[in-house]
């Protein structure tokens, strides 16, 4: 493959031999297409610059046969690889129907566990090239597809993820385990090119957002909690199989944690100790909290709990509840009656104030609010003064 110098325009616009072994890189459905784009670029090198990036800026490999070696054509050409950015990790199959997913259009292999049999893909290659600096995306993606029949898993999903990042040395500044949809779970990685190949780890990383499956006994758990001294944002969200009883709350306890400035809670069994165990460090630094679909346990109020945070986190700017409730398996819902009335919350806070009604007309309940503004923690001892629990019927 020829290898001319990329900042030489007229090298780019006149070798035609060269644009035709740009195409080889693409898979064979848009190697046409490309071809016709930088026919009609002629000798405009912006336009030219421009269908590069259109077409090779974000690359997906499954890191097996054919994609494989278009990857290793990828490291070796200099011009193009530049105009990479996102490079995306995934099974060897584009748009699809999830409810029309087969096993048979899945090619990566699998354990008996369901991990992907990781030393039948070329991700040394791929961590090799990001390690030398050959790629420096801005972001890697890695997609754990399953179907109906076995649902995507985030542990499983983040032990891929691990085979691939771990001996990169890659620079991350933000990182998130997350279910995009039952079938298919995302792991990814913002990267720092400044700091690539640097020993950087996690010391830089400022945004995570992880879906677990139980609890926080987890790779990525313990590498972000205990080795990302500069987070400042965190999303915990917790994954349960319909098909698996529900499970014992996670209980986090004598950990030194980041200072964080916005924590979100999702989708979780936990007592108290467990949230405040996280916020452990914060009580300077906290701006902006919430919860959702969370139930708390050990005979742990949210009353109680709310008007803890407006007293010991006093810098708080944002509050947002959606969805709360209380006992072993969740069985009293929480409710803010009154918060729709003035007499209640003052015409001073209302302006960033939002609630979540529900029900009938002259019967609505509140399960959801929300508050942004400076008078948050005011706010919040006034929500919390009137949070009452319901049990379900």
């Amino acid at each position: 493959m020829s290898d001319l110098n990329p900042l030489d325009p007229a090298s780019l616009l006149m070798n035609a031999g060269m644009v035709d072994d740009w195409s080889q890189l693409l898979p064979g459905p848009g190697r046409s297409a490309f071809l016709e784009a930088c026919t009609e670029a002629d000798s405009d090198d912006g336009r030219l610059r421009t269908v590069l990036g259109r077409y090779f800026s974000t690359w997906k490999t499954s890191l097996m046969a054919d994609d494989l070696s278009r990857l290793q054509m990828l490291a070796t050409c200099v011009q193009v690889r530049e105009y990479v950015k996102v490079i995306c990790v995934e099974d060897d199959f584009d748009e699809f129907e999830e409810t029309s997913l087969s096993e048979s259009s899945i090619i990566w292999p699998r354990h008996e566990d369901g991990q992907v049999a990781v030393e039948t893909l070329g991700e040394e290659l791929l961590k090799s090239m990001l390690a030398a600096k050959q790629l420096l995306p801005d972001r890697l993606e890695i997609r754990d597809k399953r179907t109906s029949r076995a649902p995507s898993d985030p542990e499983t999903a983040a032990l891929l993820a691990r085979n691939i990042l771990d001996g990169a040395d890659l620079a991350i500044t933000a990182f998130s385990v997350r279910k995009e949809s039952p079938m298919t779970t995302i792991i990814a990685a913002e990267l720092s090119a400044e700091h690539q190949s640097q020993g950087t780890g996690f010391s830089i990383l400022r945004k995570a957002e992880l879906c677990l499956n139980h609890n926080l006994n987890s790779y990525w758990a313990n590498q972000i909690l205990f080795h990302a001294p500069a987070l400042k944002e965190l999303s915990l969200s917790f994954f349960q199989p319909h098909n698996i009883p529900r499970i014992t709350p996670f209980v986090l306890s004598d950990m030194s944690l980041p200072k964080l400035e916005k924590l979100e809670l999702s989708m979780a069994i936990l007592p108290v100790k467990s949230i405040m165990a996280i916020l452990s460090q914060s009580e300077q630094s906290l701006t902006d909290i919430s919860f959702r679909l969370i139930t708390l346990v050990n005979n742990s109020p949210w009353a109680e709990l709310l008007n803890r945070i407006s007293n010991e986190f006093p810098h708080l700017a944002r509050f947002k509840l959606t969805h709360l409730s209380e006992g072993p398996i969740g069985q009293s819902q929480v409710t803010f009656p009154g918060l729709d009335k003035v007499s209640v919350v003052g015409e001073p806070y209302r302006n960033g104030l939002k609630l979540l009604q529900k029900g009938p007309a002259g019967n609505k309940r509140i399960p959801g609010v929300e508050y942004r503004g400076p008078d948050a923690n005011h706010v919040l001892r006034i929500v919390a003064k009137v949070a009452v629990t319901t049990e379900y019927k």
